[in-house]
């Protein structure tokens, strides 16, 4: 089926949008413009005014503190005697990795706010002139240094007007200034570390996600650092010195900042020096590091534990049975084998490439990315569809696709065991196995070498029996002996197959709705026409039919619409065991009332999470359960592309689904639930969650 491949790739190619940058003074990589919140501006009042830099894609400019490199944004006003500008009022920035540095600054649109004093003297009918002179670095791999003269002229009235253009974005940046607390804070040099002792009163951050910048230069390293918890109910951050550092200032103002989805939450606090010995850590809230080699065992046995997934096993149990039917032919079952083995890992390392590409490009993506575009899900059911009409002996398809005893048999040239390989990790896709969520979610985080050395591990693992069967003809012994009974199990394996379709055509209904699943019953049956002349010889008018068949499904696929929120189809499934819809907002609102919270991040195109949830998480005693210990059932779906939930799987980890963590009430310490549940194991992680 090459129009499959071919579709699947072109799939994936979905650009990002551009950053608008009508009516901005462009310069290199880079838009700006002086913008006010008034049109008219009153004697002895204040003006609100914002920089406005527009980045081009994957480009950025600096924070008060750049980090490790680059220079701060810098204003020169010129204003008319009396006026006064204020210093601007920076939101809080992001971190910027740059091979080993890593800088603070902001990307895509940002207003940079500040506020003018105006002088008295005033008069109604006069102007109001400003002028500032704007300097700034934009970097990507590559620094230029930018510079703009921007002017503003407002007229003078007895009254302020604001401008309805400016007036609510300008007030918005103004409220994305971290407010000043006055938690109590001590920061003290801890051998070659700096730490810092938090007392947050009444916090809505979380210490999971909790982020440091400091505002002055030259004290702490720019590293994220470590973030823990106290026997006090206190924060404790420690981070290695500066480089530069020389000695520890009196105050140090610190910026903390809650990355979780959506949210960015931040506070300054002032930390005092102190030479008291400060509180030890009771916890580390982080995921621990795996190390490149844990999570190359840890993908080997979850890509083996693919092999028995429902959307993996009816194919490559066919594949084992042609191997046992020809193991006496030792040289063919190597050859076979080892071409298996070569479409695996060619099938992964395009994968894992194009999923690193697109984040490096700035999409938030996961592990199960392709199926969260519907063109990719239905090219995966039309697949199913066929490989069901073969195995029920519709046609064959050349080339043993299927690696069925007779086709391995009447071909030698391998190409059917290599796209055997190739659809055996197209329809893993889905499946979700133990030990792949903390090795892919290590992977992602590590250079491309080792990303797609950390993917390779899960193909190999994934081609391993079959590898196994093909390069040691005793294994092969061991299966049963090839006979008639092969005809009958070759053709029972078509229902698993089709019933995969169903599932897939499901999958496609919660994306696009009703209408883009008949698009695509229309063309599985145009396929299926085809196919069907396909297996009745040749003949002209036969070619036609097919092509015209095959023409018909292209359109049907070609015609789905991108996936977009579906009235009555994509909210969260398992509404019947009491769950709500997951927001970053909510989770944190259900903590700071101090009620127990589960989170499952699922997806319906993903079999572990379904499988779980049909388990474990909606029968009546996990009702029961939930009510018995007040927690609140918490469901996040990632069928679709959503950023805020990839990055609340990162802050565990976790580069897909599924993902189960259980907050305890009163503020305790997050418990994430193995991947595989039973109801014994949620049971008792509520009654712990509830402090039962």
């Amino acid at each position: 089926m090459p129009f499959v491949v071919a579709l699947l790739l072109v799939a994936l190619a979905v650009p990002a949008p551009a950053a608008p940058t009508d009516g901005l003074l462009r310069r290199d990589h880079l838009s700006v413009q002086l913008v006010a919140a008034e049109r008219a501006v009153a004697p002895g009042g204040t003006l609100d005014v914002a920089l406005r830099l527009a980045h081009d894609a994957h480009w950025h400019t600096y924070w008060r503190n750049p980090g490790d490199s680059g220079l701060a944004t810098r204003l020169a006003w010129t204003l008319p005697a009396g006026a006064v500008a204020g210093p601007i009022r920076w939101p809080a920035p992001v971190r910027l990795p740059l091979g080993p540095l890593i800088n603070f600054g902001y990307e895509g649109d940002l207003l940079l706010p500040l506020r003018i004093g105006l002088p008295a003297d005033l008069a109604p009918g006069d102007r109001f002139e400003a002028t500032v002179e704007a300097s700034w670095l934009v970097c990507r791999e590559e620094c230029i240094p930018g510079e703009a003269k921007l002017s503003l002229s407002l007229p003078v009235a007895a009254a302020a007007a604001p401008d309805r253009d400016w007036a609510a974005p300008i007030a918005a940046a103004f409220a994305a200034e971290p407010p000043k607390v006055d938690w109590p804070a001590s920061i003290a040099r801890d051998g070659e570390s700096i730490a810092v002792a938090v007392a947050p009163r009444g916090a809505a951050l979380d210490v999971h996600t909790l982020e440091v910048f400091p505002l002055p230069p030259q004290v702490m390293a720019t590293a994220r650092g470590a973030v823990t918890r106290t026997g006090d109910g206190g924060w404790r951050i420690d981070t290695p010195a500066s480089d530069a550092f020389v000695a520890l200032p009196e105050r140090v103002d610190l910026l903390l900042v809650d990355g979780a989805a959506g949210s960015r939450r931040a506070v300054q606090v002032t930390a005092v020096a102190t030479e008291a010995p400060l509180p030890p850590a009771t916890m580390a809230p982080r995921p621990a590091a795996i190390g490149v080699l844990g999570a190359l065992a840890l993908a080997l046995v979850g890509g083996m534990l693919l092999n028995l997934m429902p959307c993996v096993f009816p194919m490559l149990s066919l594949k084992a049975m042609g191997l046992a039917a020809h193991a006496h032919d030792r040289a063919r079952a190597r050859r076979h084998g080892l071409l298996y083995l070569a479409g695996v890992l060619v099938a992964f390392a395009a994968l894992a490439g194009a999923l690193l590409a697109l984040r490096a490009a700035g999409e938030q993506l996961g592990w199960g990315f392709q199926l969260q575009v519907p063109w990719v899900v239905g090219a995966l059911a039309l697949t199913m569809v066929a490989m069901g009409l073969s195995l029920s002996g519709v046609f064959e398809i050349g080339g043993s696709w299927m690696g069925a005893g007779q086709s391995l048999a009447g071909r030698d040239d391998g190409r059917g065991a290599f796209f055997t390989g190739v659809l055996a990790v197209v329809v893993a896709s889905p499946c979700t196995a133990p030990f792949m969520g903390p090795a892919l979610g290590f992977a992602v985080t590590q250079p491309a070498t080792t990303a797609l050395a950390v993917f390779l591990a899960l193909g190999l693992g994934l081609a391993l029996p079959i590898v196994a069967l093909s390069l040691w003809p005793a294994l092969a012994e061991r299966l049963p002996r090839p006979g008639p009974w092969m005809e009958v199990f070759r053709q029972a394996m078509a229902f698993p197959l089709y019933l995969t379709a169903a599932w897939l055509l499901w999958v496609l209904g919660r994306q696009v709705g009703v209408d883009g699943v008949g698009l695509l019953l229309a063309g599985a049956v145009a396929l299926s026409f085809a196919l069907w002349l396909l297996g009745r010889g040749g003949g002209a008018w036969r070619a036609a039919g097919m092509a015209a068949g095959f023409a018909g499904a292209l359109a049907g696929l070609v015609a789905l619409p991108p996936a977009a929120p579906v009235a009555g189809v994509s909210a969260p499934a398992g509404a019947e065991a009491g769950a709500q819809e997951w927001t970053s907002e909510r989770l944190q609102a259900l903590r700071a009332a101090g009620r127990p919270v589960l989170v499952n991040m699922t997806a319906a195109w993903c079999i572990t999470c379904l499988a779980n949830e049909r388990l474990a998480l909606s029968s009546p005693a996990f009702r029961d359960r939930l009510a018995a210990t007040g927690t609140v059932y918490l469901k996040g779906d990632w069928t679709q592309r959503d950023a805020r939930i990839t990055q609340y799987l990162a802050r565990y980890g976790r580069n897909g689904v599924p993902l189960y963590v259980v907050y305890p009430a009163a503020g305790g310490d997050p418990e994430v639930l193995p991947q595989l549940l039973t109801p014994d194991l949620v049971d008792a992680a509520l009654t712990r969650a509830a402090g039962r």
